[in-house]
């Protein structure tokens, strides 16, 4: 336990008398809709834009992005997260910043270099031990407040009834609705413990999707007794130890016929008044196609979010796939929404008292959990995080959550004698460089091809890079909805070779291939999870 980074948090409740000061009465109108937004800029530093966006724009809180921000170590992080904080401290009301990231473990984790690398929700759902959920949360957590990070948008309860959901997948802690409610609990009791704001998403539930909400709009046709018994359930249950629930850019007609649940009155009426969610209620991204889509503009979206009863609106990100593939918004764009609000409340099309009552809410949180500027975290980083204790979790994980099936294995055996051809995606060889997969052989030749979609040119020079092998070792990385990897992967089994499968992410890919002699599902392409299947032919085949 890390008692140095819990003793500097503990004092956090004197913050409140500091924070009453900032009274509704006292802000403007300006300041209280920048209060609402959570925004983005490209920098690793503080420069011109961030001071725009906390100094002018009075934006409440900041998202990083690795493609935005660098997050190159802790030490720059933590500089960065100071800095920004700094920059309130010339405002009117200078209220601390929300600063947030996505670390749900696993394939969704914006601090990876000099940090754990903990596996996702899907391998800790795979262990059948809640309480790994529970220390991975505060590991994960200390790691955060180490470097002025105050909210992680996770954990994910979204139950993945669709096997090919194209978005959750194994960012889910399993198919099985209480397996998410107990593993969603335990999380929520680790970030708690490290005092990070934690948020629960994706209300009312993206696990039976068909369609990525990056791309389009996805819609989910169940009635609403059905969703009550599974999508609905972990939120239901959860809502009353939760400080922030996410919504989801979902139809769902059961709760609104008409609105995607970020848009809908009817639905974010359900969680306050059925579920009796009394917290934040964060818009996902506004920038997503599957909102933008049902709206003109960002601005629109921000505008229909906000009347309908989000509390902050996420403005930060880019769009990830589609035609729009790259956009973001710019300084400039963020405060033209800043400025569109404000006449949105000013012509009546919503009211002061909406904007209030979520500025209310948000500084209630704040006043919860953030330190003041006289109270800053002071901890040795080397304490805080990549611990041995925290390494060790993580590999426990990983490890308890592996899953093997021998289908005339006897032909993997002396490994270490062997000569060894392993087949990767690009996107995986960072991975594989921290373990010792490429260590095992007597000689081990990796051929990273460059994309989940491999050429027929790339498949080809596989097909040849693979003949001198003694055996051959495959990496899939949902391989499922990408055929030339299906076509790639059973080329290389077909030589007739002895053959290792190493599903990556989600668990499908291991039933594409029945004929591979040995099969590992990881649930998660972390480091811990490949070294995981290195140990495992280390103690059992290599001898």
């Amino acid at each position: 336990m890390n008692f140095k980074l819990i003793a500097t948090v503990l004092f956090t409740s004197l913050f409140l008398s500091c924070f009453a000061s900032y009274s509704l009465k006292e802000m403007t109108l300006e300041e209280k809709v920048g209060q609402l937004l959570m925004v983005h800029f490209n920098g690793e530093e503080v420069n011109d834009d961030a001071k725009i966006l906390v100094q002018d724009t009075k934006a409440g809180g900041i998202i990083y992005y690795n493609w935005s921000n660098g997050l190159h170590s802790p030490e720059q992080i933590r500089t960065l997260s100071t800095g920004l904080q700094k920059l309130t401290e010339a405002n009117q009301n200078p209220i601390p910043l929300l600063i947030a990231a996505d670390q749900e473990g696993g394939v969704v984790a914006r601090l990876n270099n000099g940090f754990t690398k903990f596996p996702g929700n899907k391998a800790l759902g795979e262990t059948s031990d809640p309480n790994l959920a529970e220390g991975a949360a505060l590991a994960m957590g200390e790691e955060l407040q180490a470097v002025g990070i105050n909210m992680n948008l996770a954990p994910v309860v979204d139950v993945n009834s669709n096997p090919r959901n194209p978005v959750i997948g194994v960012r889910s802690f399993g198919d099985e609705t209480e397996t998410v409610l107990a593993f969603g609990k335990k999380a929520l009791s680790g970030y708690r413990r490290a005092r990070i704001i934690a948020t629960l998403k994706h209300f009312p539930g993206y696990g039976n999707v068909a369609v990525d909400p990056h791309e389009d709009l996805p819609i989910v046709r169940k009635s609403k007794e059905e969703l009550e018994r599974v999508e609905l359930l972990p939120f239901a249950k959860l809502a009353s130890s939760a400080d922030a629930i996410m919504t989801a850019h979902i139809l769902v007609p059961a709760l609104d016929t008409e609105n995607c649940s970020t848009l809908s009155e009817k639905t974010l009426n359900y969680l306050r008044e059925t579920i009796g969610f009394k917290g934040v209620i964060v818009a996902d991204s506004l920038v997503m196609e599957g909102v933008v889509k049902k709206c003109s503009t960002v601005d629109e979206a921000a505008i229909q979010a906000l009347k309908a009863g989000c509390d902050i609106l996420i403005l930060g990100g880019k769009l990830l796939i589609g035609e729009h593939t790259g956009f973001e918004l710019t300084v400039a764009d963020v405060q033209h929404i800043h400025s569109s609000i404000i006449k949105a409340v000013k012509t009546g099309r919503i009211s002061e008292a909406r904007v209030d009552q979520a500025v209310e809410r948000v500084l209630n949180l704040k006043s919860r959990y953030l330190i003041s500027k006289n109270n800053e975290i002071q901890c040795d980083l080397a304490d805080a995080i990549n611990t041995i204790a925290h390494r060790t979790l993580a590999q426990e994980v990983a490890s308890r959550a592996l899953k093997t099936t021998e289908n005339g294995s006897d032909s993997i055996a002396s490994l270490h004698k062997k000569n060894i051809s392993v087949f990767v995606p690009q996107l995986l060889q960072n991975g594989i460089d921290q373990t010792t997969l490429l260590k095992i052989g007597k000689s081990t030749d990796p051929y990273f091809f460059s994309n989940l979609s491999p050429s027929q040119d790339e498949i080809e020079t596989a097909k040849q890079h693979a003949k001198t092998a003694d055996v051959i070792f495959i990496c899939s990385y949902n391989a499922w909805k990408n055929p030339s990897q299906i076509t790639l992967i059973q080329s290389l089994i077909d030589l007739e070779k002895p053959t290792v499968l190493l599903v990556m992410r989600d668990p499908l890919d291991a039933a594409l291939f029945p004929t591979a002699n040995l099969v590992f599902k990881t649930f998660s392409p972390s480091p811990p999870s490949i070294q995981a299947v290195c140990d495992q032919l280390k103690e059992k085949y290599s001898r």
